[in-house]
């Protein structure tokens, strides 16, 4: 059956849970989603975040500011996410999640429903968590999640509440049944977030029937990031009793609290940090010590009325958030949920399918929504944010976007979303470049405002590279590329998260490497972000970052600075050991290559190995297989890396769970035999990937991995970051519609199946197709594309000679298309 979870469908599942019968209608695109995939485990820990997808269930729109999801208690097994299938009760209804990261972040300001007596602070001691009496019970035979639209029932039993969750691009609502014959109270928690909080203020408002306050919070992956969010619940129905709390002590009738961490924050980060890495100076501090405030109303629910909750937040003030809700969210519940679901439906129908399998499409709708839940919205409805130096700015011309983790999403998220949603894709570079001039630095990994030191190399490059190749152009590209130029050449700190852009530059523009010397690991990065985790796994990304500023100068008509960077990308080759083959890490001081850590050995790479970073040239494809022997001996290597495909990362074979080497399939289309990528990524998509809570194989790091997938399914792969290069394989669905700004691609593959991956013919507008690959320009306007698949291996097809996709070595990354 369509759109199924354990053998039921959403529709008959919501029906269930709310006693209502089916309705018979032909599934909607919506249907087919599993928002609960990658909520748990689905495979093993790997060091890189967890083995599970880290998503959340909840609700939120596309690109949303809120994403209003269940948090559940203990969540181990999913605490980036903050709820994991295998949990059997709820802490809260909180109203920031980020989609798919390793390290847990936001989860502010949870509301919890109960029918408990509100006799004493609802804070647990020492904890951001709320004390158990008022946690809640659940099972999944009465949930029901989907775009839009999450539902559970609470305390299944004669106590039961339904809680019902919705929201919009900068609103949100939960609404709240509870049981005739009680008195139920909300529980509104700013002391909550996932990581502590410094701040917690709370205002109760009966006259408004509001509760509203501020929070801050960070600590993204424990480093030195901070946010302000401000936020606004209003409640439909009069307040019999409210108060507040501040730590272990109840305030009936209170109106205003406040309450600060007795420990400043970064401490608590550090702290951590040191005693994980064994360094000196330790002092106490832990997250129990965080701010604890909130406030309560409770609710004449003696008939079991319900009570909905329309909530907002802001960067700004307490008044941004009150003009968000009164724009996003004045009409009734259920619209709201109509609205939130139409929202998706027309998101989701860029990608049209037929044919394929039931489990298939489930996929491809998954993996579609997730690849837009985020980035999100950040600026207010009057265009006002939040900016990284700490001051409201005014958003012209754009919507300022948050929650970016470049070094994951520039290798096909952002393509996709230059595909699938360009006005966003515009929005997002205006953003990062709103966030160099805010801080002087372009973002790796932001959260809302704060920069963060996450991961390395310099991504926001190619993903402005990467908008632009892909038709996301309404952006000042001229101002893009003076951003982009500056952090390659100009080394800085910023004050916003004592954040460094390349951490590397003076070793990189000496040496044309960073040296071994300099290495460290994620944990002391965090701590001291002058250092770089991963030496040699840095130099590469930089000189792939460097061609990606040399493509938007070409694009620009600017040949000079195209030539500069187009040397710099060519750095590659001096982390490539000659007598092994293989990346290796390289001092400084001698020039010497380290040569005693096998190829699976980490030493100097960044969530991967040697053996998986030797094949991370990907703009350079025909200078590395030079450099590994020839073609020839370059296949060979590949068959024998991709003949296991999710080992870990201390692994001589790929890691296709984890974003280094998702590449790696496709670069057989260099090598001559495209059937075999086309074997690998078929199989690499149906075996890692399935449509349950622990469906994916890693993190999915804010639809990094989803967009692969998503490729996957269309056949082709953006191999090439930085260029509208299309790299083939072959499509999963018969029939495949990509609905662009300029027209339609329509997809043929009759015989596209599970177990014919080989392309037999291919053809374009009717005329023959002999390489394996396309461009953005040549399908922009709308095409026809045609691919006869078959289930024999031994397929010819775009083996011959100008086969294979272009390569950028040298003065070709100026010259070629």
């Amino acid at each position: 059956m369509r759109g199924t979870w354990g053998g039921l469908t959403l529709g008959a599942l919501a029906a269930m849970a709310l006693g209502a019968a089916p309705a018979s209608a032909t599934p909607a695109l919506t249907s087919y989603v599993e928002t609960r995939m990658g909520t748990d485990e689905g495979a093993a820990d790997f060091g890189t975040g967890g083995g599970a997808g880290a998503t959340f269930p909840g609700a939120v729109a596309p690109f949303g500011m809120l994403q209003v999801s269940p948090d559940t208690d203990p969540s181990l097994r999913n605490p980036a996410g903050g709820y994991t299938y295998s949990d059997q009760r709820i802490k809260g209804f909180s109203l920031t999640h980020i989609s798919g990261a390793g390290c847990a972040g936001l989860g502010d300001v949870p509301l919890l429903p109960t029918t408990a007596a509100i006799d004493r602070s609802p804070a647990k001691l020492a904890s951001y968590d709320v004390e158990p009496k008022y946690v809640a019970g659940f099972t999944h035979e009465g949930e029901v999640a989907g775009p839009g639209d999450y539902r559970v029932r609470l305390d299944p039993g004669p106590q039961e509440m339904r809680a019902e969750l919705t929201a919009n691009v900068r609103a949100g609502a939960l609404r709240f049944t509870f049981p005739k014959g009680s008195n139920g109270s909300v529980l509104v928690n700013p002391g909550g977030s996932q990581m502590g909080n410094e701040l917690a203020e709370v205002h109760v408002d009966p006259e408004r029937r509001e509760i509203s306050g501020v929070v801050v919070s960070g600590a993204f992956c424990s480093a030195y990031n901070r946010y302000r969010l401000h936020f606004v619940a209003r409640f439909d129905r009069p307040f019999t009793a409210s108060g507040t709390w501040k730590r272990q002590d109840l305030r009936r009738g209170g109106r205003d609290v406040r309450d600060v961490s007795l420990t400043p924050q970064v401490a608590i980060v550090t702290n951590q940090y040191k005693r994980v890495a064994g360094l000196p100076d330790q002092l106490p501090g832990n997250p129990s010590t965080g701010a604890q405030a909130g406030g309560y109303a409770t609710f004449d629910t003696r008939e079991g009325e319900a009570v909905t909750a329309r909530v907002a937040i802001s960067s700004v003030s307490i008044d941004g958030a009150r003009r968000n809700l009164d724009a996003g969210a004045s009409e009734p519940f259920d619209a709201l949920r109509a609205a939130a679901r139409r929202a998706w439906e027309r998101q989701l129908g860029k990608v049209r399918v037929g044919g394929g399998t039931d489990e298939q499409r489930r996929l491809l709708y998954t993996s579609l929504y997730h690849a837009m839940v985020m980035p999100s919205v950040f600026s207010d409805v009057d265009g006002r944010y939040r900016g990284m130096d700490g001051r409201i700015h005014q958003a012209e011309g754009f919507t300022k976007m948050a929650n970016v983790s470049g070094w994951d999403t520039y290798r096909a998220q952002m393509p996709l979303m230059a595909l699938l949603a360009p006005r966003q894709a515009s929005d997002l570079v205006s953003s990062l470049l709103a966030d160099h001039r805010e801080s002087g630095h372009l973002p790796k990994w932001s959260l809302r405002e704060g920069h963060t030191n996450v991961m390395v190399g310099d991504p926001a490059d190619l993903l402005i590279a990467g908008a632009h190749a892909f038709g996301a152009r309404d952006f000042d590209a001229r101002a893009a590329l003076r951003a982009m130029v500056d952090g390659a050449t100009t080394y800085g700190i910023a004050r916003n998260g004592r954040y460094v852009q390349r951490a590397g530059l003076a070793d990189y523009l000496r040496l044309g490497y960073v040296g071994y010397e300099r290495n460290t690991s994620t944990i002391v990065q965090t701590i001291a972000p002058e250092t770089v985790w991963g030496t040699s796994a840095t130099t590469l990304e930089y000189a792939l970052a460097d061609f990606g500023i040399a493509r938007l100068a070409k694009a620009l008509g600017d040949g000079e600075t195209c030539a500069t960077f187009a040397r710099r990308s060519a750095n590659w080759r001096n982390v490539l050991d000659p007598v092994s083959q293989i990346m290796r890490p390289r001092l400084a001081g001698t020039g010497a290559f380290l040569r005693g850590d096998p190829p699976g050995g980490e030493l100097g790479f960044v969530e991967g190995s040697a053996a998986q970073y030797t094949w991370f040239v990907p703009h350079d494809v025909a200078g590395l297989v030079d450099a590994l022997g020839g073609r020839d001996a370059a296949r060979a290597k590949l068959d024998f890396f991709l003949s296991k495909r999710n080992d870990g990362v201390h692994s001589g074979h790929a890691f296709l769970g984890n974003e280094p080497t998702l590449h790696t399939p496709y670069l057989y289309d260099w090598l001559g035999a495209p059937a075999r990528g086309a074997e690998a990524v078929r199989g690499a998509m149906l075996e890692l990937y399935r449509p349950t809570a622990g469906g994916f194989p890693g993190n999915d790091d804010l639809g990094a991995m989803s967009s692969w997938w998503v490729f996957g399914a269309l056949g082709m792969h953006p191999s090439v970051p930085g260029t509208g290069v299309l790299t083939l394989a072959s499509p999963l669905f018969p029939r495949t519609q990509l609905r662009l700004a300029g027209g339609t691609v329509d997809i043929r593959a009759p015989k596209a199946s599970a177990g014919t991956p080989y392309v037999v013919r291919a053809t374009k507008g009717g005329k023959r197709l002999s390489r394996a690959w396309l461009s953005y320009d040549e399908l922009a306007k709308g095409a026809k594309l045609r691919f006869d698949l078959s289930a024999d291996p031994g397929q010819r097809w775009a083996t011959g000679a100008g086969a294979a996709p272009p390569s950028y070595g040298g003065a070709a990354a100026c010259t070629a298309p």
